[in-house]
């Protein structure tokens, strides 16, 4: 039910309020627009936001202003975001982390998943990858004997983090035991990991692949049900056995709830125009992210659905994040 209520909820922020529409599109935008990263400079997100603001500013006509407002896994800025006003002044870059922090705590992020949003387009998705140190299991079949002999160490971002909740789904679909150690973001639990001072990580393509080529990263598996398209030699979970390991991240452009409907096409029928662009579609690939042109009910779907997994993934595997 819950679930539900997030889909029905993001569908119907998405769709806004009807009767301001026509008045307040014809003016819009008049002045420049914020578009929220809520991570620090120089992470995927960030470079998400400033590949696709130079476009977004073409198709809307108007400047695009990138705030980088990091902190609490997000939760600082989709506060912030939402108290702002649903004027289509504010729009901000959401992933997974956005319902990860609904789902996984005790206490409330700040916002309501449910509630506080419009969706507007999702924009792209990928998958974790665990991979291992060099000096680490040479495939994932050692890697889980190795956990069925002793505790092994998973690095993560933090409490909560996508990287710790695949961990916990691993350990739950092989009966394993795989010890979360959290670190203060991902750099330092990357660094940790090539020092070999913990057994592995999950991380993105993206994080992981130019430290495989450089030999201090060893991939074991991806968690998707499908092989990536540019790195086809990373088995699948499923393909090696172990079923339902699936974890994505996801990247789509949210709103204040109450979005008007006019205003909210507008910025999505911008968002789509920006990921035709052969300049984009080449950056997402060389971060490992697939391009996505989800609209604003289909994103919507998602975030429950993903919502409704973790929180069971949560439930079953005992978390409990402050």
């Amino acid at each position: 039910m819950r679930a539900l209520s997030i889909l029905r909820l993001c569908i119907a922020g998405a769709a806004g309020a009807l009767a301001a529409g026509p008045a307040v599109a014809d003016s819009y935008p008049s002045r420049p627009i914020e578009f929220v990263v809520p991570y620090a400079p120089g992470g995927a997100s960030d470079i998400v936001v400033r590949a696709l603001a130079p476009q977004l500013q073409k198709q809307l006509g108007a400047s695009i202003v990138v705030i980088n407002r990091a902190g609490a896994n997000t939760a600082i800025a989709a506060t912030q975001l939402a108290r702002s006003a649903p004027d289509g002044y504010t729009i901000m870059l959401a992933d997974v982390a956005l319902v990860l922090n609904a789902a996984v705590r005790r206490t409330s992020p700040g916002y309501d998943v449910a509630k506080d949003f419009s969706t507007i387009a999702q924009v792209g998705s990928a998958p974790l990858v665990l991979f291992v140190p060099a000096s680490g299991a040479a495939d994932l079949p050692s890697f889980l004997k190795q956990a069925h002999d002793r505790p092994v160490n998973i690095a993560n971002a933090g409490p909560g983090s996508l990287g710790h909740l695949a961990a916990e789904l691993l350990q739950l679909r092989t009966k394993t035991t795989l010890a979360s150690v959290p670190y203060r973001g991902s750099g330092p639990a990357m660094n940790e990991t090539i020092a070999g001072q913990v057994d592995a990580i999950f991380t993105s393509t993206a994080s992981g692949m130019p430290l495989v080529k450089s030999g201090r990263l060893r991939p074991l598996a991806v968690a998707s049900p499908e092989p990536l398209k540019d790195f086809p030699e990373i088995p699948t979970f499923d393909r090696l056995g172990v079923q339902g390991v699936h974890v994505l991240n996801w990247w789509g452009v949210i709103a204040p709830a109450g979005l008007p409907a006019d205003i909210s096409a507008r910025i999505a029928k911008a968002v789509a125009a920006a990921m035709r662009d052969p300049a984009i579609v080449e950056r997402f690939a060389a971060l490992g992210i697939s391009p996505s042109t989800r609209d604003a009910a289909a994103f919507a779907g998602l975030m429950s659905k993903e919502f409704a997994a973790w929180r069971d993934v949560a439930t079953q595997a005992g978390i409990k994040v402050d």
